[in-house]
Order: structure tokens, then C-alpha cells, then sequence
């Protein structure tokens, strides 16, 4: 018998991927030293690839825990 993977497992690794995205966006923000050259022009587009990175991770999170709720998981994640 092959083993039956469960209904929300791609999101789940879709959820993991876009967590991991914005944990990264997050980390180079903190990380970037104001006097690096163009560093107000490389915030402002870290800034805007977080908020988007966010966004999908957030957006991801409500599927996935509508998919556990579907399946009777309560979570199956964190």
C-alpha cells in the first residue's frame, strides 16, 4: 500500500515556502545598514517584497486552516 498523503499537505508546503520567504525579506531588512549605498531605495523594495510575501503567507495560513477544519484537524502545523 502506498501511503496516503493528507488533503492540505501541498498547502502546507506551500505555507512553509511562503513563511520562509518572508522570515528571509524580514531577516535582510534588519540586517541592511543604513549606510550601504542605496540603502533607502533597497528598504522601500524590501519593504514592498515583504508586504507581498506576507500577504501570501497570510492568505495561505486562512486555507490551510480551512483544509484542517474540512479534514478534522485542528492544526497540523506550528
Amino acid at each position: 500500500h502506498g501511503q496516503t498523503k493528507h488533503p492540505c499537505e501541498s498547502l502546507l508546503r506551500d505555507w512553509q515556502a511562503a513563511r520562509e520567504l518572508a522570515n528571509y525579506y524580514f531577516t535582510v531588512l534588519l540586517r541592511l545598514a543604513p549606510e550601504e549605498p542605496d540603502a533607502q531605495r533597497r528598504r522601500q523594495e524590501l519593504n514592498e517584497k515583504l508586504f507581498v510575501a506576507q500577504t501570501r503567507w497570510k492568505h495561505l495560513d486562512d486555507q490551510l486552516q480551512s483544509c484542517c477544519r474540512e479534514h478534522g484537524e485542528v492544526r497540523m502545523y506550528h
